[in-house]
């Protein structure tokens, strides 16, 4: 161990990762991957992380019984390594099955990651109001007033009132996500 790193031997290089202390391990596999889909959330609107945290994320997934074939590849990697750990996690995120790839088009694009992002408070991946704050901000604020959006916007605009009742405004963000789910239709072969 040199400067809290245990360090690793292998056939090909030396590289070192950071010690997990016991209370930093993940509690079980759906925690380990619930925090790889938590990183997909932000990773589908093009928002990159430190390699080294894809990297840790997948340590601890590993640890936690997380199986996907891709994750150990992505937990190995060494320093000068860490360039394909964008790659890697991209293939972890198709393998859980949250990852995400947008139509061509811009716009498309735009509207299949507001769908998504729907999709994944309505299936309570997605705390509701993070999940409406990313819709509003990531494509409301581009596309400008849309019918498609509007119940998600709605809502946020509710959050703004210190007086609404939060729980009635989480529930009404779960209902406005089913509802776009059904104002905005799937990119071809998605749900």
């Amino acid at each position: 161990m040199i400067d809290g790193h245990l360090l690793l031997e292998g056939p090909r290089l030396r590289g070192s990762m950071p010690r997990m202390t016991k209370s930093e391990y993940p509690g079980t596999a759906d925690d380990a991957a619930r925090a790889l889909r938590e990183i997909a959330h932000s990773w589908a609107d093009g928002h990159r992380y430190d390699p080294r945290l894809l990297i840790r994320a997948a340590v601890e997934a590993v640890v936690a019984g997380v199986d996907a074939p891709s994750l150990p590849l992505l937990a190995g990697l060494f320093r000068g390594e860490e360039a394909q750990a964008s790659e890697l996690f991209g293939r972890v995120a198709d393998e859980l099955g949250f990852g995400f790839h947008p139509p061509e088009d811009f716009w498309d694009g735009r509207l299949a990651l507001a769908r998504w992002w729907a999709g994944e408070i309505a299936d309570g991946w997605l705390d509701p109001v993070e999940g409406a704050c990313l819709i509003v901000e990531q494509v409301a604020e581009q596309f400008g007033e849309t019918a498609e959006l509007a119940p998600m916007v709605a809502q946020v605009v509710a959050l703004q009132d210190p007086l609404a009742p939060h729980a009635e405004i989480t529930a009404a963000i779960v209902r406005a996500a089913h509802e776009l789910l059904l104002r905005i239709p799937a990119p071809p072969g998605r749900r």
